[in-house]
């Protein structure tokens, strides 16, 4: 369900909309936290206790063409890191933290690359690491990497993907059970739960409030190449990854860990995808 009391909108100089939404306490140390891909800001709806817990204000936007946010047709992952310095701007935050799970980690090092000056720390759980490199294929579902490689080859493909994607969401058990059935049994339980497993579902469908032109787009923007390489990265990055993982394998967290000039990797031997960030989510947010 739509948490509308958190949900807020800034307009930009263009007259454009950036909605996020704020959890956990008001007055805590600062975490900008991206979303997984295809997310929504209400991801972290489920996590306001946890941070307000332990001292963290917890700010996730909608990335532009999502959610309530405005498509933006010509951003890249780079320039997505102009929404965030002007949001901070306009929250009068100085220096925040980044966090990112999945999808929403190519953005994570983006701003480790670009904004150093304004971080105080970066973490990414389940991360997606780029997918121009081979040794992010390593262990990747077989229909995930067709699927992947053929919106590469043909950008349209991409639509596609994600009209398939909202109508197994939305659809029946049936559907829900066939589009789980890869995932590890810890991931399978969270989606199979009633509670988590409606937060889950929701926050995604929130993605596609305007359509699935947003959520295409970016599909394409974290298939191709970012812009920039992680071994130019000189800032403390943490990386946390599943064992178990199938939808981003730990092939991924393995890659960051190996590109990244300072970071460390901690691997849990039985979490998943989800189930990693569920678990952890306090643990993680005390090393930012």
């Amino acid at each position: 369900m739509q948490d509308t009391s958190s949900t807020k909108i800034m307009k930009l100089h263009n007259g454009t909309d950036l909605c996020f939404s704020e959890f956990g306490r008001p007055n805590g140390k600062p975490v900008i936290y991206f979303h997984g891909f295809p997310g929504s800001r209400l991801e972290t709806q489920r996590f306001n206790h946890i941070a307000a817990e332990n001292g963290y204000r917890l700010i996730t936007i909608d990335r532009p063409g999502m959610g309530l946010s405005t498509i933006d047709k010509k951003r890249s992952i780079l320039s997505t890191i102009n929404y965030i310095t002007n949001l901070a701007d306009y929250l009068e935050i100085d220096k925040f933290s980044v966090m990112g799970h999945s999808g929403g980690c190519p953005f994570v090092v983006a701003c480790a690359y670009l904004i150093t000056q304004r971080l105080t720390g970066a973490a990414i759980v389940s991360g997606m690491s780029p997918f121009v490199n081979p040794e992010t294929h390593v262990g990747m579902m077989r229909e995930q990497l067709i699927g992947s490689k053929l919106v590469k080859i043909f950008p349209p493909f991409a639509s596609l993907m994600m009209r398939i994607t909202r109508m197994m969401l939305k659809k029946s058990d049936k559907l829900m059970e066939k589009m789980i059935k890869p995932l590890p049994e810890v991931d399978k339980a969270i989606f199979r739960d009633p509670v988590s497993g409606e937060e889950l579902i929701n926050s995604t469908l929130e993605a596609f409030r305007n359509g699935v032109a947003g959520p295409a787009l970016e599909m394409k923007i974290l298939l191709n190449s970012w812009g920039f390489e992680l071994k130019n990265i000189n800032f403390p990055v943490s990386i946390w990854h599943g064992a178990v993982d199938t939808q981003v394998p730990i092939s991924n967290g393995k890659l960051y860990a190996k590109l990244l000039q300072q970071s460390t990797l901690k691997i849990f031997e039985k979490d998943g995808h989800h189930s990693i960030i569920k678990n952890h989510f306090g643990e993680i947010l005390k090393t930012l």
